[in-house]
């Protein structure tokens, strides 16, 4: 009589395991939302949830003055190179570069960066 643990049922189960791994992995990246490409989504890839940002986004754009995207995204590339989203919305807050999108108050970074995917989604 076999056992149970044999070699051959030890190296099925981890095939199996990394099938169903696999296929689970693939199955999130296809199932993603998918976004038409704009000239931000290296900036975008930032954002949680790029829907609900673009909402935010556009509170921003009606409370902002002469947006330009191009401008605003490569600041915002030029900090991002040289530290995370939350420490450049930290360091917003904390010099109190805010904006203010229907009562809410964002750090400028976010605001801005949330309005350029309102501009994307445009």
């Amino acid at each position: 009589m076999k056992t149970l643990f044999s070699r051959r049922n030890l190296l099925m189960g981890a095939a199996g395991i990394a099938v169903v791994a696999g296929v689970g992995f693939e199955a999130s990246r296809v199932l993603r939302k998918r976004y038409a490409p704009s000239p931000y989504d290296d900036l975008l890839a930032k954002l949680d949830d790029r829907d609900g940002s673009a909402q935010i986004g556009e509170a921003v754009l009606a409370e902002v003055e002469d947006f330009d995207a191009k401008t605003v995204a490569a600041g915002l590339r030029a900090k991002l190179a040289q530290a995370s989203l939350a420490d450049i919305a930290a360091a917003d807050a904390a010099a109190e570069r805010l904006v203010e999108a229907h009562g809410w108050v964002l750090p400028q970074s976010v605001g801005l960066l949330c309005a350029l995917a309102a501009k994307a989604a445009a």
